[in-house]
């Protein structure tokens, strides 16, 4: 399948290969892995309600580096999410054109820019998968698979995907009162 990434989480890190003694050990061999979660001063705290992760495995990119501003409004192949143990993982394992057909759009949504979601309630459409949430005091954080006519509801209002030619947004398209 295909996943158009619109947005990520906050938290990204590089996990490197096994081989200590390999001169690609930071590179083809490794992965970087990004999430849900919050910076506060110089700690990193994940707080995950429900936990989930992406992967890139570097050495099947078209490219040895990740930058995480660069990947947004990028298409990548996956074989889905998948459940490893306690956590959802979605691997996005290499690049396909800006025009190939999409599947699913990957977001990454905060109570700050959309509002909070009620987890307990309707908060979605079918076929909307949420990858990874996190909590911290009253700020909330989630990474949320949806599909083309899927939608998102939160308390201040109904999102849905919007295209512009090859780009998406996340736009609200109803007011909750």
């Amino acid at each position: 399948m295909i996943v158009h990434c619109l947005s990520f989480g906050t938290l990204w890190w590089l996990r490197p290969g096994n081989d200590n003694e390999s001169s690609l050990k930071f590179s083809s061999q490794a992965a970087v892995f990004n999430t849900t979660g919050f910076i506060s001063g110089s700690r990193e705290r994940r707080n995950w309600i429900v936990p989930g992760l992406i992967r890139f495995n570097l050495g099947t990119c078209m490219e040895q580096r990740v930058n995480p501003e660069l990947q947004q409004q990028t298409r990548f192949f996956s074989s889905g999410l998948e459940r490893k143990g306690t956590q959802n993982r979605l691997l996005l394992s290499r690049k396909v054109k800006a025009n190939a057909p999409v599947d699913l759009l990957l977001v990454s949504m905060s109570e700050k820019d959309h509002g909070r979601i009620w987890f307990d309630s309707e908060w979605r459409s079918q076929g909307v998968r949420l990858v990874a949430a996190s909590e911290f005091g009253t700020r909330q954080e989630s990474l949320v698979l949806l599909p083309m006519n899927g939608f998102v509801r939160t308390h201040q209002g109904e999102w849905r995907i919007v295209w512009a030619g090859l780009t998406a947004s996340l736009t609200k398209t109803s007011q909750i009162n």
